[in-house]
């Protein structure tokens, strides 16, 4: 497993590191992502930005385009796409029950968790 830092960077502000994650490759790194993605929500323009442990970039997605990659999830159980519906259903800004342990679905589909956004 390799530490990844994962970062939220605004338009006109500091990044801001949300999170240090040890996940088991760089293909996994994009369900953190997404995950990110939904419990900040409001796009407003934000990126994500995820480096490896020597500091490299490894990601550079925009909120709004991880959200809509966990919409191409084909798992019909994906908790991502239930956090979705409950944002939705609800009109939050929060995701309800997304919690910093989240631990995302294994059927992903070929892309979102299992290929997308990671260069």
């Amino acid at each position: 497993m390799a530490a990844f830092t994962f970062e939220v960077i605004r338009q006109g502000e500091a990044p801001v590191i949300f999170d240090v994650l040890a996940v088991p490759d760089e293909q996994a790194v994009w369900c953190q992502v997404e995950a990110l993605a939904l419990r900040i929500r409001n796009s407003d323009g934000a990126f994500i930005r995820v480096k490896n442990c020597k500091g490299e970039i490894v990601v550079r997605a925009g909120v709004a385009t991880a959200l809509a990659s966990i919409e191409t999830c084909s798992c019909t159980a994906c908790p991502l796409k239930k956090g979705i519906e409950q944002l939705i259903s609800l009109g939050s800004s929060v995701a309800a029950g997304l919690g910093v342990d989240f631990v995302p679905c294994d059927g992903r589909g070929d892309r979102s968790c299992k290929g997308g956004g990671v260069s």
